[in-house]
């Protein structure tokens, strides 16, 4: 989005940018599109745009094309509701959940489709050929049950409660941050982008593999998170992804954001060889 574009403006640029590249294929050559609802691990923690999902569903609506969202990272309540897509008002015609399904203890992959295609299946040949070696794996399915039942215990609630305090603390941490460009998230989903200046949000380069000492810096701590590379285009930005567990309480937040902390200024102290300074702490200086 351009400094000077408003969020609504942009929502419709980019609703005509896929109506026109729609147009340029051919309608009757499109099937459908493709999108996270917030994105995960290629860009950090992307939430959209308020009304961009709706934009895009009448966009589709209008070329009968699928609407295809990919909630693997996000869904499942990882975002305070148990699809991602509650907070857009819309519905897709196909999601995918995955990881969370189960909770970690198996491996499980899901595909929900709307009424209107499982009938278009059922009225038709009535078969879809989907089999699969560990298709319907009774200790997978088991486990996702069980998620399923924990999650209808109101622990979403939690998860929205947190999410806020979590927001909060990494705000009060990191805004002053010489090298953090942007923190978003929702839930208990949260990315932290790392640039050279936050001004014009240069990114660092890729030969610094300033994840990678990320990572290291923060196991050495004690603490999981996912830094990675190529937020930008696939080989420029850096960033930090937070993905906590449901049941992570107040007192384990503030340790993970202390310890975050910590990893973050030891790794870029790594990179760039001297003392990170906060912009509060640079501001204070200043005015001495």
């Amino acid at each position: 989005m351009a400094s000077d574009e408003r969020p609504e403006a942009y929502v419709q640029r980019l609703a005509k940018e896929l109506e026109d590249e729609i147009l340029a294929l051919g309608p009757e050559t499109v099937i459908g599109f493709v999108a996270e609802t917030v994105v995960g691990a290629t860009s950090g923690v992307l939430p959209p745009e308020p009304g961009y999902f709706k934009a895009v569903r009448k966009v589709c609506d209008k070329y009968d094309i699928l609407l295809i969202l990919d909630e693997v990272m996000c869904g499942t309540g990882r975002t305070g509701t148990f699809f991602a897509f509650e907070q857009e008002d819309i519905v897709p015609d196909i999601v995918t959940l995955a990881k969370g399904l189960a909770a970690g203890y198996q491996p499980l992959g899901a595909v929900m489709l709307s009424d209107n295609i499982y009938d278009t299946l059922a009225n038709g040949s009535g078969y879809f050929q989907h089999g699969h070696t560990f298709l319907a794996h009774p200790i997978a399915c088991a486990a996702a049950n069980a998620t399923l039942d924990a999650l209808s215990t109101g622990i979403l609630d939690e998860v929205k409660n947190k999410g806020k305090y979590l927001s909060a603390t990494l705000l009060t941490r990191f805004r002053h941050h010489m090298y953090v460009g942007d923190i978003r998230g929702r839930g208990l989903f949260w990315g932290i982008e790392l640039v050279q200046d936050t001004k014009t949000k240069t990114p660092f380069p890729p030969s610094t593999q300033l994840h990678k000492k990320i990572k290291q810096s923060a196991m050495d701590r004690g603490l999981m998170c996912y830094p990675m590379a190529g937020t930008i285009d696939g080989k420029e930005g850096h960033h930090i992804l937070l993905a906590p567990p449901y049941i992570i309480s107040l007192n384990e937040i503030d340790l993970l954001v202390q310890r975050l902390a910590e990893a973050l200024d030891s790794a870029l102290m790594d990179v760039i060889g001297q003392t990170i300074l906060h912009r509060d702490t640079v501001e204070d200086k200043k005015a001495l």
